[in-house]
C-alpha cells in the first residue's frame, strides 16, 4: 500500500497470492473427487449373464424382456430348426449384437425397433379399450456380462423413443454374490 499526503487519495494494491493458492488447492481438491468418484462408477456394476436372469412374476403389470448379447453360434445351434438356424447365420456373425425377445428369433436393433413400435401400439389400443391413459408396460432390459455399455444406453433411449416410460434394467453390483438387482 501506499500512503501520500492526506488530500491525494490513498491507492490499494491488493496482494493476490494467497487467493490464487487457495483457488489452485481448490482446483486440485476438486480434480482429484471427480478422478475417485469416476472410478468408483466404473467399478461397481457388472452385466449379468442373459442365462442366469429369470422372469419377474406378471402379477400386477405387462413386462417385455430384452435380452442383448454378443452373438455366438453355439448357443443357437441346439435351440432353433435347420432352416431358422440358417436365417440366424446369414445375418449374424460371431460377436455382433444380439436381441433375443421370449418367443421371438434373435434380431437386430432395427429388428427390434420395428417390432417394440408394434408392440407399443397394441398396448396403447388395450390401454384405451380399458379407459386407461397410458400404457402400463415396463421394459426389462438384461445384459449380458460381456455386452457393451453403449448398446444398452441405445437401446433404453430406443424404448423412450418409442413411448416406454417404465424402463428396468437388470445387472449384478459388485457386491451381489450372483444375484440380480
Amino acid at each position: 500500500m501506499s500512503h501520500g499526503p492526506p488530500g491525494e487519495g490513498a491507492h490499494a494494491e491488493p496482494n493476490l497470492t494467497p487467493l490464487l493458492d487457495v483457488v489452485l488447492q481448490l482446483l486440485m481438491f476438486f480434480m482429484m473427487c471427480v478422478n475417485f468418484v469416476n472410478e468408483q462408477v466404473n467399478e461397481d456394476i457388472k452385466l449379468p449373464k442373459s442365462q442366469a436372469v429369470k422372469p419377474m412374476d406378471k402379477g400386477e403389470a405387462d413386462y417385455l424382456f430384452i435380452n442383448l448379447k454378443p452373438f455366438a453360434l453355439a448357443d443357437f445351434q441346439d435351440r432353433l430348426p435347420s432352416d431358422v438356424l440358417a436365417r440366424v447365420q446369414e445375418k449374424f456373425r460371431d460377436g455382433d449384437e444380439c436381441i433375443l425377445v421370449p418367443g421371438k428369433e434373435p434380431m437386430k436393433r432395427n429388428d427390434l425397433r420395428v417390432w417394440l413400435k408394434q408392440q407399443f401400439e397394441d398396448a396403447k389400443q388395450l390401454a384405451e379399450q380399458r379407459g386407461e391413459k397410458n400404457v402400463n408396460t415396463a421394459v426389462v432390459i438384461r445384459a449380458h456380462k460381456d455386452a457393451d455399455y453403449g448398446q444398452v444406453f441405445e437401446i433404453l433411449q430406443l424404448c423412450k423413443n418409442i413411448g416406454y416410460r417404465r424402463l428396468m434394467l437388470r445387472a449384478l453390483t459388485k457386491n451381489s454374490p450372483g444375484g440380480a438387482v
